[in-house]
């Protein structure tokens, strides 16, 4: 049997007239392959909106201007002075917008049969990721004003989910793991520390959200403007962070929840090498992974890169992704990145 595909999240812009006509091109393009979750996005650029909006929000003020045209070119934020900065302020105020996705969602689930085992999939930005882009460059008030981005998260968590019951997923997006990590190695000692302080984070916060609801984990090498900020060498950061994590939650008796675990990054394919995979040998035998291999770059590559990751993994792939959503894409290269993960989905196990 075939691996499921798993559909990160976003799709390029014009494919985003509507969620319906979203959710009705990632099952057409799934083409019989199974699916892990529906999901739709609102937002191709990821969080770009979201931050736009933030100089419209009495609460915040513009201390460096940017447009978001690649990395160097980031906004950064400050609290006006005299306001307590709380939830309300920082929110994503996407609560009514995220209720319409799932009547529609259910409605066509209703006429898609295919679709009778499968939940939508909402993506929810790392707490910390957040606060990191909100005040770029100003990491001390980032990591000041984290307890508020962190209940704002939990807030829109505990609220859809009383009222969407088992119909959605979590995905909890954190590119600060894997960048950070790889900033902090240029200290002694530094990657390991990163590591053990980001895994606390967001050990905390998922044992913060509602006992049922459900959660996946994306990891990141950074994808605006589709360019990586990190370009990984192996996967050892990532394997050194998920073990702590795994740790972590088990303390606080919380489920490990699957791992979109990336090997691709950027319009990079994933590599053909056993070395960069080797570190999987590590991994606690829990985790179920997410495999981004696939890339529009390289379709047919992808089925050799899985076939490493699932030998040194010593595990089949819980499901086969790209590296990251679609949504710096275009149309052309989002169907060249779907074909890419039905090949390797549907390859022969290791």
């Amino acid at each position: 049997m075939s691996r499921p595909m798993h559909f990160v999240g976003s799709l390029p812009p014009d494919l985003c007239g509507s969620p319906r006509q979203a959710m009705q091109w990632i099952v057409g393009q799934s083409d019989g392959h199974r699916q892990t979750t529906l999901p739709c996005d609102i937002d191709p650029n990821w969080i770009v909106a979201y931050l736009r909006n933030l100089a419209e929000r009495p609460a915040f003020e513009i201390k460096r201007p940017g447009e978001y045209a690649d990395y160097d070119d980031m906004r950064t934020y400050g609290v006006r002075r005299g306001h307590e900065l709380r939830p309300a302020d920082v929110s994503m105020n996407r609560e009514d917008r995220l209720r319409e996705i799932l009547e529609q969602f259910r409605a066509l689930r209703a006429e898609r049969p295919e679709l009778a085992d499968v939940r939508l999939q909402f993506g929810i930005p790392n707490p910390l990721d957040l606060a990191i882009f909100v005040f770029n460059g100003r990491p001390w008030w980032s990591l000041r004003y984290l307890p508020v981005f962190a209940q704002a998260a939990v807030d829109d968590v505990t609220a859809l989910t009383a009222e969407a019951g088992q119909d959605v997923v979590w995905q909890l997006e954190t590119p600060a793991v894997l960048i950070g990590m790889d900033m902090a190695k240029r200290l002694p000692g530094g990657r390991s520390l990163a590591a053990r302080l980001l895994a606390r984070q967001v050990a905390a916060l998922l044992t913060r959200f509602p006992t049922d609801a459900e959660v996946i984990l994306h990891l990141c090498y950074g994808n605006h403007r589709n360019t990586e900020l990190v370009a990984p060498r192996d996967l050892g950061p990532a394997v050194e962070y998920l073990n702590l994590l795994a740790a972590g939650l088990r303390s606080r008796g919380r489920p490990l929840p699957p791992v979109h675990l990336p090997a691709a990054y950027g319009a990079n394919p994933a590599p053909r090498t056993e070395e960069f995979y080797r570190p999987l040998r590590r991994l606690d035998r829990e985790w179920r992974i997410i495999a981004g291999i696939a890339s529009a770059t390289d379709p047919a590559g992808g089925v050799e890169s899985l076939r490493l990751l699932e030998a040194a993994a010593d595990r089949e792939a819980y499901a086969v992704a790209t590296a990251c959503g679609l949504g710096r894409h275009t149309v052309e290269q989002a169907e060249r990145a779907v074909e890419a993960m039905a090949a390797a989905a549907g390859a022969d196990p290791r």
